[in-house]
């Protein structure tokens, strides 16, 4: 039973599923939730006039999330968040665009506050039918290989979708998802209200980086059926064997898989071993993959990542060291990464975040998932109870299909909840150094204050 409850709260983890979904009580109950987030970036780019914490060379914003989840009766349960971001000023003083995309790459330039609702969903558990099944229908987060939520920036994308999850095979879920909509966009994550069919989004990625305008990126576009996504979690030897299998088929844009497995070993004193492994592939398909042919670019994607790590507790410290590497074939021009947030990108299109392995905080998506890349990444970490988290991590990514994605990043990042009121704080400096002259290498530096209540 032990293994049966891990697997099935990591089960609720990828659909965001609430616990009171499953409860027993046939009575209606409301909990509430929200948090608060201030966010600020500033960037030095090499040949740029402005350096670091200059007002042109910043962006920032504040968000505030106020919910609630809960269950009418036994059978169905519900949730609903309802989230704004505004820029509070801060333009007057500190920054000059805000955190949250307007259907561009990039921070937009209009200062607009923003409103909508990224979660608005009932839950169903069939009572009393003798299967352990629970639909997710509605808005909500998703987290899946290669359809996920991003929660790095101000605010998270998330989707309409209609999910099913079953557990009546033991130490194993099955997850089933049609995804119709999302509001996703490349660098930003969020485009706040406004929701596109999920295929379109990444169909304009494609039809972007091959070139096509006008009428023909019209008829390009007119066809998108949303996406689906089967899943299959299981756990062996005692839990510490955790293996998935995931089938995607975003309509008229790529079929894809996604397999990962890991193992867990504790050596005694402390001290454990983490091993993973994991590999994808995608295929161009419908209007995609015609497009492609004209263009002999057709190819499929495939890839794979490795990782080692371990840690060991010491007193009242913990220590982490973690070492991974992944390669992407160069036939493909998708990348392995996130299809809710594609766009064009070198020539290839690819999502922003990716769950490979060597990801590093801007050499992401946009790098380590893309065709012909190799990478590297060696991550060290401690933790301090009662103050937080020091990590120090560095990636290497050379890509053989384009060099301008050959890139070092060194990222410094420092967490702390020791702030009065038990404010979040978390504190990240980025260095990019890229190999060729003809792009520029940069400097970050991102402060994020958060508090949930």
């Amino acid at each position: 039973m032990k293994k049966f409850a891990k697997l099935s709260l990591a089960a609720m983890a990828v659909l965001g599923l609430s616990s009171n979904a499953f409860a027993g009580e046939d009575k209606f109950t409301f909990k509430p939730f929200g948090s608060a987030k201030l966010y600020y970036e500033t960037v030095d780019v090499d040949g740029s006039n402005s350096d670091l914490f200059d007002k042109e060379n910043a962006s920032g914003g504040a968000l505030m999330s106020l919910g609630a989840t809960g269950k009418i009766n036994s059978c169905f349960g519900y949730g609903f968040e309802a989230m704004g971001v505004n820029t509070l000023g801060l333009e007057g003083n500190l920054v000059s665009k805000t955190r949250m995309g307007n259907g561009n790459s990039a921070p937009q330039d209009a200062l607009d506050a923003q409103f909508w609702f990224p979660q608005a969903y009932l839950t169903y558990h069939p009572c009393d039918m003798g299967t352990n099944t629970t639909f997710k229908i509605g808005r909500q987060y998703l987290d899946t290989p290669l359809a996920f939520t991003e929660t790095w920036n101000l605010a998270p994308n998330s989707f309409d979708a209609i999910v099913a999850l079953n557990q009546d095979i033991i130490n194993t879920t099955i997850v089933g998802a049609y995804v119709g909509r999302g509001n996703g966009v490349h660098g930003i994550v969020t485009n706040g209200e406004e929701f596109q069919g999920y295929g379109r989004v990444a169909l304009g990625a494609g039809a972007d980086a091959l070139g096509v305008t006008g009428a023909a990126k019209d008829s390009f576009l007119a066809n998108n059926g949303g996406a689906y996504a089967l899943g299959v979690i299981t756990n062996l030897l005692e839990g510490t064997l955790p293996i998935s299998f995931w089938a995607y088929d975003v309509d008229d844009v790529a079929n894809a898989f996604w397999g990962d497995a890991g193992y867990k070993l504790d050596l005694g004193d402390g001290v454990k071993l983490d091993l993973g492994a994991q590999y994808g592939m995608v295929s161009p398909a419908g209007a995609t993959e015609d497009a492609l042919k004209s263009a002999n670019l057709n190819d499929d994607t495939s890839g794979f990542g490795l990782k080692v790590g371990g840690n060991m507790s010491l007193a009242d410290m913990n220590f982490g060291i973690t070492a991974a590497y992944s390669s992407i074939d160069e036939d493909g021009v998708i990348a392995l990464a996130n299809t809710a947030t594609v766009k064009a990108h070198h020539g290839m299109v690819g999502g922003k975040k990716t769950k490979l392995y060597t990801a590093g905080i801007y050499t992401d998506g946009t790098h380590v998932a893309m065709p012909g890349s190799d990478a590297y990444k060696v991550k060290l970490s401690t933790k301090f109870a009662g103050i937080g988290g020091l990590a120090l991590q560095y990636v290497h990514n050379e890509n053989d299909k384009n060099n301008q994605l050959d890139v070092d990043e060194i990222d410094v990042i420092l967490s702390t909840g020791i702030l009065p009121g038990g404010l979040n704080t978390k504190l990240i400096y980025i260095n990019r150094d890229y190999d060729q002259d003809s792009v520029n290498d940069s400097s970050h530096i991102r402060m994020i204050l958060s508090k949930k209540f």
